[in-house]
């Protein structure tokens, strides 16, 4: 009996570790070759940046299902802050991440310095730069993320990484979908 439940405890772990593999991997295609999240809006770059530079339109199309507050209505500008105060799961805590605006060149480019509440150190640096092509534009999210030396090596900062650049793609996919009025057509 003790036999046959160890044996089922490890195939348990092998199901679980292979999906989280093939979910990784998944996201991972999603994404650029170099980690950037693409995506054409179509829309000028004039528009684009107007919804994506906006206090008034940051919450309608970042961290979906979590509070997001800015410190002041119209565009941004450098040193304008958002706070994002994520859904508590399972009754634990979370600080709130504090997106500073450290660059905007208007029509082109726009860049994110994030780090929790009370940290001193960044913890990401995102940035989103527009480009047009024919009467669309293509917006390319950067993020890097800073984490603390004795994470670098970790797989699990590798998996924290990739789930930042995909909600980085979420958010991007989110303001195209604001933009243009409909929905994103489903990938198979």
């Amino acid at each position: 009996m003790l036999k046959w439940l160890g044996g089922c405890a490890v195939v348990a772990v092998i199901l679980i570790v292979g999906g989280a593999y093939f979910a990784m991997r998944t996201v991972r295609e999603s994404l650029s070759p170099d980690g950037s999240a693409r995506v054409a809006i179509h829309a000028p770059p004039e528009r684009v940046f107007a919804s994506l530079a906006s206090a008034d339109s940051v919450a309608t199309y970042t961290s979906a299902g979590n509070k997001v507050t800015v410190n002041r209505t119209g565009p941004l500008q450098v040193g304008d802050s958002i706070r994002t105060e994520l859904r508590t799961t399972l009754g634990m805590k979370t600080q709130p991440m504090i997106w500073i605006v450290k660059e905007i060149v208007p029509n082109q480019k726009i860049v994110f310095q994030m780090g929790a509440m009370g940290s001193k150190a960044p913890g990401a640096i995102k940035s989103d730069s527009l480009f047009a092509k024919g009467d669309s534009t293509i917006v390319v999210g950067r993020l890097a993320v800073q984490l603390p030396d004795s994470s670098k090596a970790d797989a699990t900062s590798d998996m924290m990484n990739t789930m930042f650049q995909m909600q980085s793609k979420l958010e991007l996919e989110s303001l195209k979908i604001r933009i243009e009025g409909k929905a994103a057509p489903r990938r198979r």
